[in-house]
């Protein structure tokens, strides 16, 4: 294995310039004032970020089920070659050491069954209007009135004596009204609403008294009903489990889990680890095998034993391995500013700036 540690540590310039931004995003001093800091010496060290990543595959299966398309199937698809398993197909992923997820129909795993929704029939009674292919109207709200408001001398009639209402047998009580029917359900033109302008001519033969056509409803035409927009007035829709086929297929799904498992470690450093996460470093190890050895010979042997636990803790199916270390480089940085004295540190190939201990409020020299 070759390492490669050649790190150039930072010079003044640069903790310079990384604590001049470090000064505008906090407002710690003036810009003048970090032009008058004198840096009286600059430690420089390296922190090794060490990582382990484990590409790794997992699948699982469920049933599921869809109209049957007879057009689209070929006798493969339904054959049945007895018992599959998931991990009998080669599943390759987009990319590797990214976590992504592949759903696929498992092959030859397809049945044609009867839609047991519909029983095998294609269609369904409407939920909306309960099968009768009518609803009330809603912009006279079941009155026939182009008003919206009974006209008396309908409900006031000895042959009608009935307001016009709901029916309660059809589950919907505020959209629904209570119908007299002619031939049955879904025969909405011969069907009107019970105390509507439509229900007395058909009691009396005659039109009500005092009612011209323009004073009916222009949509229901006095009927107090209209047409069920959702099964255009037949009471029956096509069934959504079979799209009107009579018949779904079902197969068996399989998900394909990759996901990348990842340890890192970092040696000791003054710089708080989750400082340490933000920071970019140099890449002076990398290695991709099915199965990575652990780094026995570092000349940080906190990397060696970190290596071989992470080892010892991925040992198990996967589709390979990576190893790589990370060098971030760490300036540590003494400054005098008169009479005071201080410490800043400047790591990561971005040159970010740490104050262990940065004024809570804005300070002005």
């Amino acid at each position: 294995m070759q390492y490669f540690d050649d790190i150039i540590p930072f010079g003044e310039f640069e903790c310079r310039e990384a604590l001049e931004r470090e000064v505008k995003r906090h407002r710690y001093w003036k810009s003048k004032t970090v032009k008058k800091m004198n840096f009286d010496r600059i430690e420089t060290s390296t922190s090794i970020q060490y990582i382990l990543e484990s590409f790794t595959e997992a699948r699982s299966t469920s049933e599921a089920s869809e109209a049957a398309n007879f057009a689209a199937m070929n006798e493969a698809s339904c054959s049945m070659s007895g018992h599959l398993s998931p991990w009998d197909f080669e599943v390759m992923p987009n990319q590797l050491f990214v976590d992504q997820v592949r759903v696929f129909e498992m092959p030859g795993s397809s049945q044609i069954n009867p839609c047991s929704a519909c029983s095998s029939e294609g269609t369904i009674h409407c939920f909306h209007c309960r099968g009768y292919g009518t609803d009330k109207c809603s912009f006279c709200r079941g009155t026939g009135m182009k008003s919206g408001v009974a006209h008396p001398a309908v409900y006031t009639h000895p042959m009608i004596a009935t307001f016009p209402h709901a029916d309660l047998s059809r589950g919907y009580a505020s959209s629904s009204t209570a119908t007299v029917r002619h031939g049955g359900s879904g025969s909405g033109s011969s069907s009107y609403g019970i105390g509507t302008p439509m229900h007395f001519m058909s009691k009396t033969g005659v039109p009500p008294p005092g009612i011209g056509t323009h004073d009916l409803c222009y949509m229901c035409h006095g009927r107090g009903i209209k047409e069920c927009h959702h099964c255009k007035g037949g009471g029956k829709k096509p069934c959504t489990s079979c799209a009107g086929t009579g018949s779904v297929r079902s197969y068996t799904r399989i998900k394909v889990y990759f996901k990348n498992e990842r340890s890192e470690h970092y040696t000791e450093s003054e710089i708080p680890e989750k400082l340490l996460l933000q920071a970019d470093g140099k890449r002076i190890f990398e290695e991709e095998q099915d199965y990575v050895i652990p780094i026995s010979r570092y000349s940080d042997e906190d990397v060696n034993k970190m290596s071989k636990l992470f080892c010892a803790q991925h040992l198990q199916k996967c589709m390979g391995q990576r190893h790589y270390m990370n060098a971030i480089p760490i300036s540590k940085v003494h400054y005098s500013l008169g009479n005071e004295k201080g410490i800043f540190y400047v790591y990561g190939t971005q040159k970010l700036c740490f104050f262990p201990n940065f004024p809570s409020k804005c300070v002005i020299l």
